[in-house]
């Protein structure tokens, strides 16, 4: 089995915080040092890539999706993985994100940088790499704080020293199904490793999806934390594919049953549901791993975002009724499913 068909995406996320300028949460917004710090940023943001500026309060929404529209621009970039739901709790707050969308600075969230890179697949090394260049570039030009001995200073606790979380997102249907899971959630939290809903801390794992990182910072380098982070990804693969294997010799006919039930279903359905989509879409990756269907898995998990509720309204341009966005759903999906066949 190839990883990829298991690993995701990974992502590399830092916290950053400014020498005298009170947290997020004990800002009142009209600080000098506020202004000054944001427009920093952004000029460094712009010096090493190409992004658009997104507010809380002013959404640079590219469109008219009439009033209240934000709020969905908000909510799509939070589906996306772009910026944090705590993002959209704070007035201040904002991000810059890259064209491409593997970059995005957010500011004023729980801390006053949130930088992040994530990239397709299992690549956190790379995603350091290139986050440190802008890391760094930050760096350079703010009073960052830091002490000897603690590390970066962050509002949170676990997430000083390093100041750095290591995340990937994985595939685990089968350790899911076989109860597994719960028993490797205790195992790994002894190593400091955590398993994770699709959206961090508190969230469901819709379609099998989980996020593993690294629980604390304190006391590790960035390069131990992307090592440790890697071994439980790569020992967590090795697991899904033995449970895999296993469920398989027991029930094979009617997996199999299952897979084809939700391929059809995905392939002729008009109206599909977000729930009804992401339990067929996951059987349908399961049947790539098992060598049934020929698709590409890099462009389903693409498909994915694509289709959840806000982001269909903001590629419609409008605000579309749950009905809408279920026709509009099953047409993305068919198109989608039948240009992503492999020879």
């Amino acid at each position: 089995m190839n990883i990829q068909d298991i690993v995701v995406s990974s992502r590399i996320r830092f916290a950053r915080n400014i020498n005298d300028l009170p947290f997020p949460h004990l800002l009142a917004g009209n600080e000098a040092r506020l202004q000054e710090f944001l427009n920093t940023v952004q000029n460094v943001c712009a010096s090493k890539f190409d992004g658009d500026l997104y507010t809380v309060n002013s959404m640079n929404i590219g469109g008219n999706l009439c009033e209240g529209a934000g709020d969905y621009v908000l909510t799509m970039l939070v589906e996306n993985h772009l910026i944090s739901p705590a993002l959209g709790r704070s007035k201040l707050g904002g991000a810059i994100i890259s064209k491409d969308k593997t970059i995005s600075v957010m500011f004023n969230e729980e801390d006053h940088l949130r930088e992040q890179c994530i990239l397709e697949g299992f690549r956190l090394k790379e995603a350091y790499e290139r986050l440190l260049e802008v890391d760094l570039a930050l760096h350079d030009r703010l009073d960052i704080a830091y002490k000897k001995g603690l590390g970066h200073l962050t509002a949170c606790p676990t997430n000083l020293g390093a100041g750095m979380r290591a995340s990937v997102m994985m595939f685990l249907p089968a350790l899911d199904l076989g109860g597994d899971l719960r028993r490797l959630i205790k195992k790994y939290a002894a190593e400091d490793v955590t398993i994770r809903g699709v959206y961090g801390e508190g969230s469901e794992a819709k379609g099998f999806m989980y996020q593993i990182s690294n629980q604390a910072a304190v006391g590790w380098s960035e390069e131990q934390i992307i090592a440790k982070v890697e071994s439980v990804v790569r020992e967590l693969c090795q697991l899904e594919e033995q449970a895999r294997r296993a469920i398989w010799d027991r029930k094979g006919v009617d997996i199999e049953d299952q897979i084809m039930r939700a391929y059809g279903t995905l392939l002729f359905a008009r109206v599909l549901g977000s729930d009804e989509f992401m339990i067929n879409i996951a059987n349908v990756k399961l049947g790539v791993g098992y060598g049934l269907l020929k698709l590409d898995i890099p462009s389903i998990n693409r498909l994915i975002p694509k289709v959840l509720p806000y982001t269909l309204s903001v590629k419609a341009g409008k605000k579309l009724s749950p009905h809408e966005r279920d026709i509009m759903r099953a047409k993305i999906v068919r198109e989608a499913l039948l240009a992503c066949k492999t020879k």
